[in-house]
């Protein structure tokens, strides 16, 4: 079947909000969008708000959607499945989105200008969804798919600061396979490390499934609770500091890359950690 592509409205760029996902930051992703779309400037810009649900389905949602999507409501926001499916642009050059509606029918979305993947984690953050609009020649928002799948992996990430000269934690990474067939491992978890320890699941982000670990006594329970989000799971000495965070924009071709001209700093109270609870509730 073929379908006429609606036009976007004069002088705006279509972009769209790409959330939800079947990651364990399905919520946060959620949270995100609608603060993205409360701040982004209508003026010159036309949203369509695409969803992933937690099983997969991308469907097309409302403004009306938005009004679950904070972290104080009574249920955790998620993209629920309403049966419409969304259609990808199938081949390079092609910029139109459309959707098969619950009823079956092809109905046109809109000629895309850019995507704004605003998933948080694997299948989203991790240079999947990067390399899917690499092949149809969409444009988009953020790291391209090395960076974004290298940022992923905390292991990586790791290999390749310290190749460069950078100073990173003392750690080590162990799979959950390798446990399974030699658990005296678990023995030689914190062998050269430094307490408290921070036990964190390899692909995942948000601080979820982070423990901190105070003596080895701790380490089995803090491995269970990684190994939900992942196979594999990073553990780390902690380091005392302040941590600052800056952003930086790359720059188009010939041009130089930009930093915010305003640091953020993260200041804890107690000795907790910034973990999910403390980021988001």
């Amino acid at each position: 079947m073929t379908t006429e592509t609606l036009p976007a409205s004069a002088g705006k760029q279509t972009v769209v909000l790409l959330h939800g996902g079947r990651s364990s930051e399905h919520e946060i992703s959620c949270v995100t969008t609608a603060g993205i779309f409360s701040a982004i400037d209508r003026e010159r810009f036309d949203v369509v708000l695409v969803g992933i649900t937690k099983a997969g389905q991308t469907v097309l949602l409302g403004e009306g959607d938005l009004a679950g999507y904070a972290l104080d409501a009574a249920e955790l926001p998620q993209v629920r499945d309403n049966g419409t499916r969304v259609l990808w642009p199938l081949s390079p050059g092609d910029r139109n989105l459309t959707v098969i509606g619950p009823d079956g029918r092809v109905q046109p979305v809109a000629e895309i200008d850019v995507v704004f993947p605003v998933l948080h984690g694997p299948f989203g953050e991790d240079g999947t969804v990067q390399g899917m609009l690499e092949l149809v020649d969409v444009p988009y928002v953020g790291a391209g798919v090395l960076a974004s799948s290298l940022c992923m992996d905390k292991h990586f990430t790791k290999l390749v600061l310290a190749e460069s000269g950078i100073r990173v934690a003392p750690g080590r990474t162990i799979r959950r396979g390798q446990l399974e067939r030699n658990p005296e491992l678990l023995a030689q978890a914190d062998a050269g490390l430094s307490y408290p320890l921070f036990v964190k699941p390899l692909r995942a982000g948000s601080s979820v499934g982070v423990s901190r670990v105070a003596e080895a006594a701790e380490i089995p329970a803090a491995l269970d609770l990684a190994f939900e989000s992942d196979d594999a799971v990073l553990i780390e000495s902690g380091v005392v500091g302040r941590e600052v965070e800056i952003a930086v924009l790359g720059g188009r071709a010939g041009q130089s890359p930009r930093a915010s001209a305003v640091a953020g700093e993260i200041v804890m109270n107690g000795d907790g950690f910034y973990d999910y609870e403390a980021k988001y509730l």
